[in-house]
C-alpha cells in the first residue's frame, strides 16, 4: 500500500489481483489496468510506479510506470527471474526509482538493487542488498542495506558514484524528511535480547558516529512475551516496517502475528494489536491473525478458547478481556506464551472444571490436561499416549457431576473416561476419528476422515462411511474430506457437519441420515442445549490460511430443527466460523483470523 505524500486522499493498494486506486483516502478503490501479483507500489503526484507480476509464487517481475496518475501505462522490463520488494521515489524527481529485488514470501530472486532514471534502467554495483532509499535532504545520495540476517549486515552510501562502506550496521533504512542528518537502523530479523545488532541504531551527523537508542528489551510485547515476537513477517524485512512521512519519529513494525509501533523514532515500540484492560489480561483492538482451533463455555460464564499456535486463553467476563492460560511445561518452545491447544471443553454445571489439549504444536506431544479453577492452574491426565493430534473433547453433561464421562480423539483413535477425565483408556481403534459427542442417553459417537461411528450395545457401528474420504495430513488441511464436527440435541438427534466435496449439515433421526444444508466448507454444528430445534452451523472457506470463497457461509441458525436457516454474520469481517460453542443463551465462536466473536 502506498499514501501519495502529495495528495494524502489518494491510495494505491496492490493485490493478487491487481492495482487499486482510491481518491477518498480509502472509503473506494477503482480497479486500474495493471492485473497480475502486486509486490510494491510508489507514487507521487501524477507518476505512479507497480512491481508486478504474473501469479504470486512466479519471479517474472517488470516494473510499470504511469505519468498520468494511473489512467495509462507503460512496462519497463527488468531482469528474467526476479522479484520485487520495494520501490522508491526520488524525492526531488520523480522519474528517478530505486528498484530492490529479492525474496518474497512465496518466491525469490537475486537480492540486486536497480535505478530506473527516466528510461535508463541500470543495476547498481552492490551484491546481497537489504533495503535502499534516496537521502531525503541530498537526492544524489544512495543508502544502503547488506546482509543475510547471519551477519552483522553493513549499511553503505553512494554520491554519483560507487558504493562506500559506512558502519557494520544493517536492516531496514529509517531516513526522515523532517529530521536532517539522521539516519537509523532497525533489523527485524535479528530483534532477539542477546543479538549484538537488537534495537534502534541512529547516526544524527550523517552516518559519522552511531549509537543504540533502543532495546528490543525495553519494547512492550503486549501479551505476547515470546521472543520473536519483534522479528519480520513473512515478506523478510523491508515490509514489516514502515514510516510517517510527515513524522520522522513515528513508525509501524507489523509481522504475521504482531503490530508495534513507534512515537519517539525507534526508542521504543508498543503493540497496536491489543489493549491491556487490566494486569495480565488484554483485549484485541481487531488487528490479528489468529486461528482459533475450539471455544468452550463454563457453567460460569467463562470463556476458553484454544488456538492452532497461540495455545490456551480465557475470559472471565463474556470476552471483554483475555489472559493467557498456557503452560510453560507443556508448550515446548513458546515456553508458555502459545502453543497448540485443538480442543476444550468445560463442564456445564461446575464453574472452574475445564479440560484441554496442551503442546508445543499438532504434530509434536500433545498432553491433556484438567483445571478445577478455571485454567488457572493445570493437572495433566494419564491414559493417552504422548503423542499429536488431540482434538475432539466432549463431556456427557447427564453423566454423574463428579465423575464425569468424556471422550476425546488423539491420533485418529478414541479414549474415554469415566472419572471426571483424570485416566482415560483406548475405546476404539479407529484410525481416522477426529470428533466425538455424547448424546443425552450415553452414546458416544465419533467422527473423521473415516465416516460417522457410533458406540452400541455390541460396541462401534459404522453409521457413516460416505461421510468421509480417503485422505492423509490434518483434518483443516485443503484436501481433507470427512466429519468435522458433531452435537445431539436434547432430543437425542444427532448433527453431523462434514468438510470437503459432498459436504454440508446432516440430521440422524428416526427417518436416517438427511442432508439439511449442502457446502463443502462445514467445519462444526452446535445445538442449544434448551431447544433443539435451534441449531448453529459454521462454515469457513479459510482455516490456518486461505482466501474467501463465496460457499463460505459464515455462521447460519435454524430455530426450527433444521427445516430453513438464516445467515447470522453481522460483526464479523468475514463470512469465516470454523468453531462454536453455545449456552444459557450466548454464542460463542471462532473465526479465523479475528479470533473469538461472541453473539446472545
Amino acid at each position: 500500500m502506498w499514501i501519495d505524500p502529495d495528495e494524502p486522499s489518494t491510495v494505491y493498494v496492490g493485490t493478487d489481483g491487481g492495482l487499486y486506486r482510491s481518491t477518498d483516502a480509502g472509503d473506494t478503490f477503482t480497479a486500474l489496468a495493471p492485473r497480475g501479483f502486486v509486490s510494491a507500489v510508489t507514487a507521487r503526484g501524477r507518476y505512479v510506479y507497480a512491481g508486478i507480476q504474473s501469479e504470486y509464487d512466479r519471479a517474472d517481475a517488470s516494473l510499470l510506470r504511469s505519468t498520468d496518475g494511473g489512467d495509462t501505462w507503460e512496462e519497463v522490463p527488468l531482469p528474467p527471474g526476479r522479484y520485487v520488494v520495494k520501490l522508491h521515489l526520488d524525492p526531488s524527481d520523480p522519474t528517478r526509482v530505486l528498484i530492490l529485488t529479492g525474496d518474497g514470501r512465496f518466491v525469490s530472486g537475486p537480492a540486486e538493487l536497480h535505478l530506473l532514471a527516466d528510461d535508463d534502467l541500470q543495476r547498481l554495483d552492490l551484491d546481497g542488498v537489504v533495503d535502499a532509499v534516496f537521502d531525503p535532504h541530498r537526492p544524489a545520495t544512495v543508502w544502503a542495506t547488506t546482509g543475510n540476517g547471519e551477519d552483522p549486515g553493513r549499511l553503505w552510501m553512494a554520491n554519483e558514484g560507487p558504493f562506500r562502506p559506512v558502519v557494520d550496521h544493517g536492516g531496514v533504512i529509517w531516513a526522515p524528511a523532517d529530521q536532517p542528518g539522521t539516519i537509523r537502523l532497525i533489523d527485524p530479523r535479528r530483534q532477539f535480547p542477546w543479538d549484538d545488532e537488537q534495537g534502534t541504531w541512529e547516526s544524527v551527523d550523517g552516518g559519522g558516529a552511531w549509537q543504540r537508542i533502543g532495546e528490543v528489551t525495553a519494547w512492550n510485547p503486549g501479551w505476547s512475551q515470546v521472543f520473536w515476537g519483534f522479528t519480520d513477517g513473512f515478506g523478510g524485512p523491508v515490509p514489516s516496517l514502515g514510516f510517517d512521512p510527515r513524522d520522522g519519529d513515528r513508525a509501524a513494525l507489523v509481522n504475521s502475528q504482531f503490530a508495534y509501533a513507534s512515537d519517539d523514532g525507534g526508542k521504543t515500540f508498543v503493540p497496536i494489536f491489543t489493549d491491556e484492560v487490566k494486569p495480565g489480561w488484554f483485549r484485541s483492538r481487531g488487528l490479528d491473525n489468529v486461528v482459533v482451533a475450539d471455544v468452550a463455555i463454563g457453567a460460569d460464564g467463562a470463556i476458553y478458547a484454544g488456538y492452532w499456535d497461540l495455545g490456551c486463553f480465557r475470559s472471565l467476563d463474556g470476552g471483554g478481556s483475555w489472559a493467557n492460560c498456557n503452560t510453560a511445561e507443556y508448550s515446548g518452545d513458546w515456553e508458555g506464551y502459545g502453543g497448540f491447544t485443538g480442543t476444550v471443553v468445560a463442564d456445564p454445571e461446575r464453574p472452574g472444571v475445564v479440560w484441554a489439549a496442551h503442546g508445543a504444536d499438532w504434530e509434536s506431544e500433545v498432553t491433556l490436561l484438567r483445571s478445577n479453577d478455571g485454567a488457572a492452574t493445570w493437572t495433566p491426565t494419564s491414559g493417552i499416549p504422548p503423542g499429536p493430534d488431540l482434538l475432539g473433547l466432549s463431556i456427557d453433561p447427564t453423566s454423574p457431576r463428579e465423575r464425569r464421562t468424556l471422550a476425546v480423539t488423539s491420533g485418529g483413535d478414541v479414549y474415554v473416561s469415566s472419572d471426571d477425565g483424570q485416566t482415560w483408556t483406548l475405546d476404539f481403534a479407529c484410525g481416522g476419528c477426529r470428533t466425538t459427542t455424547i448424546g443425552p442417553d450415553g452414546t458416544i459417537f465419533a467422527g473423521g476422515e473415516t465416516g460417522l461411528w457410533r458406540r452400541g450395545p455390541d460396541g462401534w457401528v459404522e453409521t457413516g462411511s460416505d461421510l468421509g474420504g480417503d485422505v492423509a495430513g490434518p483434518p483443516w488441511s485443503y484436501e481433507w474430506r470427512g466429519v468435522s464436527g458433531l452435537a445431539v440435541g436434547s432430543d437425542g438427534t444427532l448433527w453431523v457437519a462434514v468438510l470437503g466435496d459432498g459436504g454440508g449439515i446432516f440430521r440422524d433421526d428416526a427417518d436416517g441420515l438427511t442432508p439439511v444444508l449442502a457446502g463443502r466448507y462445514y467445519r462444526d454444528v452446535a445445538v442449544d442445549p434448551t431447544d433443539p430445534d435451534i441449531v448453529y452451523a459454521a462454515s469457513s472457506s479459510a482455516m490456518e490460511q486461505g482466501g474467501y470463497d463465496p460457499e463460505s457461509r459464515g455462521l447460519e441458525v435454524s430455530t426450527n430443527g433444521g427445516a430453513t436457516w438464516s445467515i447470522r454474520n453481522d460483526g464479523l469481517a468475514w463470512p469465516f466460523v470454523t468453531t462454536i460453542d453455545v449456552a444459557s443463551g450466548t454464542a460463542v465462536l471462532g473465526s479465523p483470523g479475528t479470533g473469538v466473536a461472541v453473539g446472545r
